[in-house]
């Protein structure tokens, strides 16, 4: 089975969000089940050639937006480990090469994201083409690559070695969509009469690149079984394209993301200050030690409750619950470390907080990647209120380093923490989206981690779950079968 799998990000070359992680693993282990896979994303500046063993190719096409002709070029990276998996990237200094992902290098967001985006939809095909790679199923990734089934059900007098290719689109985060204004029509040189009134490329006289990717689509899933009802049963889940799908008449696959575990087990992190596993978890708390001591939280808070966040400052988030009872949680005794950036007014309120509260309270707005380690393994909890989530991973990473989630339930973060109970369970969970009944899950925690053999036992239970990305894996080549 050929898969050429199309994503604007994909790690370890780009990485903006948990997209460039998908991107970066899930070809990996489908291609150990013996999938050929060609992952096609764009070249940015920001990835080094000599840093990745990148090598340029002979290839050359041209891309037609509107009236412009885009020339590209074509670099290749091969996998050492995994023979089946090959990365192309989309060579073209001005749209790729001056920029980050989705921004300038000084952080300002591309007013030419539309343009950018349309140019890896048509690369994609170009390169299958000029490679003479005709895959059975073109694997797209949000809104950024949509386009992909629309070009091939519209236009396929202009792709007919596609004619049996299949499109699976998998939603990351519907709630980003691409919407662009109308008067950019010209660059896509697609039929007129997908642009009338509430027709598939039109959403409120702007147009809608997911809208019509959904539309087009052979398939389309989502990154948890909870968040594919949520978006076909909610119009507020679905950023308003409920009834989008609902046209499609098709169902929401729903395939939880995985977890690499070469890289986030307690076991063989390289970042931790002391490695540990089920049989020794009780050395878990060498690297609570050692996070204090990094980050000038009090070390008398060694023996009480330590909770962690590794996340994005936005509103999807959780973060306006979390000021909001900030104050609140922090009076019950406990200390939190929080590492993530995002609205710079979330940022200054935090930092309030960071100055009233010394040596409880530790924010390092920024990416830190040996941090983020350190904070799974040296945390008691890991909170994450979103007010959505697809899917989250950092909770599932979380869980393998003993570290009890604390999260709202929506997505995937119902799909994967179970409310302990007594017994079981390996986390907690709290239903209402609401400052109340947040602080009353930290309560709930903080009541049972001070019972040690019932702590030691929420720990165990998370360590023992298995979010590797084999299974997921497993699931997605069913879902290609499924369209075969």
């Amino acid at each position: 089975m050929r898969i050429a799998f199309v994503s604007a990000e994909v790690y370890p070359f780009s990485k903006v969000g948990g997209l460039g992680d998908v991107a970066g693993a899930l070809p990996l282990e489908l291609a150990e089940l013996g999938v050929e896979i060609m992952v096609i994303t764009p070249r940015y500046g920001s990835i080094d050639h000599s840093d990745f063993g990148i090598q340029d190719s002979p290839y050359r096409f041209t891309v037609k937006l509107g009236n412009e002709a885009i020339d590209c070029g074509l670099s290749r990276w091969q996998s050492p480990q995994h023979p089946n998996v090959r990365v192309y990237f989309i060579e073209n200094e001005r749209y790729f090469g001056s920029r980050g992902v989705y921004t300038d290098r000084k952080g300002t967001p591309c007013d030419d994201n539309a343009q950018r985006f349309l140019l890896l939809s048509k690369a994609a095909l170009e390169i299958c083409k000029v490679m003479n790679w005709i895959p059975d199923i073109i694997h797209c990734n949000d809104n950024h690559c949509a386009l992909i089934s629309v070009y091939l059900k519209n236009k396929p007098s202009e792709y007919p070695l596609f004619q049996n290719t299949k499109t699976l689109l998998t939603l990351h985060n519907i709630a980003y969509q691409g919407t662009v204004s109308m008067d950019r029509r010209g660059i896509y040189d697609l039929p007129d009469n997908l642009f009338y009134p509430t027709v598939p490329m039109e959403w409120y006289g702007r147009i809608n690149p997911l809208k019509a990717g959904i539309l087009f689509a052979d398939a389309i899933n989502t990154v948890s079984p909870t968040h594919a009802r949520e978006i076909a049963e909610d119009e507020q889940f679905s950023a308003g394209l409920k009834g989008v799908i609902a046209a499609t008449g098709k169902p929401v696959h729903g395939i939880l993301n995985g977890v690499d575990y070469s890289k986030w087990s307690p076991q063989r992190d390289i970042y931790i200050a002391k490695p540990y596993s089920v049989r020794t978890v009780s050395e878990k708390k060498f690297n609570k030690i050692a996070l204090l001591n990094d980050t000038g939280i009090d070390p008398a808070m060694v023996d009480k409750p330590l909770i962690g966040m590794v996340t994005r400052l936005v509103e999807q988030k959780g973060i306006p619950l979390l000021i909001e009872g900030l104050e609140r949680m922090l009076a019950l005794d406990l200390a939190i470390i929080i590492l993530g950036s995002g609205e710079p007014d979330y940022e200054r309120s935090l930092s309030a907080f960071a100055e009233r509260f010394p040596g409880r309270l530790k924010i390092d707005f920024g990416y830190n990647n040996p941090l983020s380690h350190k904070i799974m393994a040296g945390c008691d909890m890991f909170l994450m209120p979103s007010r959505f989530e697809p899917c989250g991973i950092t909770q599932m990473a979380a869980l393998k380093y003993g570290t009890a989630p604390v999260v709202h339930q929506t997505g995937g973060l119902a799909d994967t923490v179970i409310q302990w109970n007594g017994q079981t369970g390996n986390g907690f969970v709290f239903e209402e989206y609401a400052v109340d009944d947040l602080i009353k899950s930290v309560r709930s925690a903080i009541s049972v981690y001070y019972d040690k053999y019932k702590w030691r036992q929420i720990m165990l239970n998370g360590m023992a779950t298995d979010f590797s990305w084999q299974q997921s894996a497993k699931q997605y080549i069913e879902l290609y079968h499924s369209l075969l």
